[in-house]
């Protein structure tokens, strides 16, 4: 009970503080400014009319300053109505009603839609019900908490570096890889991956130690190709252009032509300023015929990007209908990047993720994609 009570005090002492501006909003500055201006544009107006009866100004002059001055007074007097209506204070049974209100309505809403009367869940009780639950906060902590006292058990690092990587935690999934390196040793699977994850810690940057850990990687076993991806990136982001677009298109000629992360390779080549041989090809899509085909070259550019367009619509609204098509949301993705619609591709790969949610090879394919394409 006292628990609500303190609740209730605090919030009447915010909303007390937040209205207290309005209550009193003095204007005394504002109006004597407002009050000697008119006063000096009076002035001004009478020695005008007297120099107007004296000659000492022409008439067609003294029209026009007489106009003027009286816009000013106008103007004076609008914005002195407007300062003296500012300063009518918030009444008072206002301002306590407020508080009083505000209060009672959030208690009736949280009453009505809340459940005040469900005990609080610890840590320890989530813990216990993780899988069940699957509350991935509590399962997380169920590992670590094994591992304070078996800091040794190399498969729950395991568990542990991708949740940590997939949950944003990149220092945390740095040490977990650090730490099956040291159980298990250095395998150049592991080095790219704490490499990778450095990357991403560093939100892209390739920076020295994550430089090391690929060559090393890629020294071991050549067909690191997540490595030697990260190392032409490093090229890339030291200016040095070319030897990047070399790198990956030396990937591009060992890899197999369905390589996931060949069009990834082909956008950061692009980017890169690579020639037009190498930039990423159009995402496949329904085929054309030949009429389609003419068409399509007498199209203007607007036009056939339109076409494109179209195709790519075409792909999204079969993979809503049909989701079970890996390939269909890979070209997708690749498409939406390509056309510059990151936000579209985030969304088709989200959608992608769900649909082959229990379906690990499809779901690392998924994050291999993401990775490529920084989504």
């Amino acid at each position: 009970m006292w628990l609500w009570i303190v609740f209730a005090v605090l919030t009447a002492v915010v909303i007390l503080v937040l209205m207290s501006p309005y209550r009193s909003r003095p204007a005394a500055a504002d109006a004597a400014r407002s009050a000697f201006d008119l006063a000096v544009y009076r002035d001004q107006l009478a020695e005008l009319d007297r120099d107007a009866e004296s000659g000492l100004i022409g008439k067609a002059e003294a029209d026009a300053a007489r106009n003027e001055i009286s816009r000013r007074i106008l103007a004076a007097e609008a914005a002195a109505a407007k300062e003296t209506a500012q300063d009518r204070p918030i009444p008072v049974w206002l301002s306590f009603g407020t508080i009083i209100a505000v209060p009672a309505v959030a208690l009736g809403i949280y009453l009505g839609v809340g459940r005040p009367e469900l005990p609080s869940q610890p840590l320890e009780a989530r813990i216990e019900k993780a899988v069940e639950n699957q509350d991935m906060v509590a399962m997380v902590r169920s590992v670590e908490r094994h591992l304070e006292t078996n800091p040794d058990d190399a498969k729950g690092w395991s568990v542990l570096a991708p949740i940590y990587s997939r949950m944003g935690r990149f220092a945390d999934a740095a040490n977990a890889y650090r730490q099956i390196v040291r159980i298990e040793g250095a395998s150049p699977g592991l080095l790219t991956d704490l490499g990778e994850t450095l990357v991403m810690a560093r939100e892209g940057m390739v920076e020295a130690e994550a430089v090391k850990l690929f060559e090393t990687a890629v020294k071991a076993d050549p067909g690191q190709m997540k490595a030697r991806f990260f190392l032409a990136m490093a090229r890339k982001q030291e200016g040095k252009a070319q030897e990047a677009i070399d790198l990956w298109q030396a990937m591009l000629d060992e890899s197999p032509a369905d390589a996931p992360w060949r069009d990834a390779v082909k956008q950061q080549m692009a980017e890169a300023g690579a020639p037009a041989s190498a930039l990423p090809s159009l995402p496949k899509g329904p085929a054309l015929t030949e009429e389609q085909m003419q068409a399509g070259q007498q199209m203007s550019s607007g036009d056939r990007t339109a076409m494109i367009r179209g195709m790519v619509e075409g792909l999204d609204k079969r993979l809503a209908e049909d989701g079970s098509d890996l390939d269909g949301w890979l070209r997708l993705i690749r498409a939406r990047v390509v056309l510059g619609e990151k936000d579209k591709a985030a969304d088709a790969l989200n959608r992608a993720g769900a649909a082959f949610k229990d379906d690990a090879r499809a779901t690392q394919a998924l994050d291999e994609t993401r990775k490529a394409l920084g989504l």
